[in-house]
């Protein structure tokens, strides 16, 4: 795969568009857990905070592993994100159920998804909890992107990666970027 990497914040870029994502963290027994995702924010030029239900797989391993891989798919990933979305036994991976490839990390221990176009590695730094999730805040350590999906200004083309956004929550309803209005 012919991608752009880095190890600093420049990463962030990558989620400048909120495209649903796809969180990956491990288990204690080194099973891949993947956690489908569209309520976060960019924090600052190097945070994101994210909405993770308190009896979640990934709000666990979120906690004790203290790291976790945001991963932006294209829309040729629906069909896997519908099955990363089940509730999967942490003795199996949501990856292999899903056909997916886990590729691994830079900085971090959770490897990221080798099919999605781009991912951004963050080590966790704070919980905030709100009612049954805790907003999960961490620092940005570094990412990759697919280089044909790679804007000019180092962030990502909605375009090119065909990013997509969850619609109508929790039903399977996701929009394509379509007409831009600039102002």
């Amino acid at each position: 795969m012919n991608v752009h990497e880095v190890d600093d914040r420049r990463a962030m870029g990558y989620l400048a568009t909120k495209p649903t994502i796809v969180v990956t963290t491990l288990h204690a027994s080194g099973i891949v857990n993947a956690g489908v995702f569209g309520a976060y924010t960019n924090l600052s030029a190097e945070h994101i905070g994210i909405a993770v239900h308190k009896e979640s797989h990934t709000y666990a391993n979120m906690r004790r592993a203290g790291e976790f891989v945001v991963n932006v798919p294209g829309a040729d990933l629906v069909k896997a994100i519908a099955v990363l979305a089940d509730d999967i036994p942490p003795e199996r991976s949501e990856l292999d159920e899903a056909g997916l490839t886990a590729r691994p990390g830079r900085q971090v221990a959770a490897p990221s998804i080798a099919e999605c176009v781009a991912a951004v590695e963050f080590r966790f730094e704070q919980e905030v909890p709100v009612a049954g999730h805790s907003f999960m805040i961490g620092r940005c350590v570094g990412g990759w992107i697919r280089k044909d999906c790679l804007d000019d200004d180092g962030k990502i083309n909605i375009f090119a990666a065909r990013v997509f956004k969850d619609f109508k929550y929790p039903k399977p309803l996701y929009v394509l970027p379509g007409e831009v209005i600039e102002g």
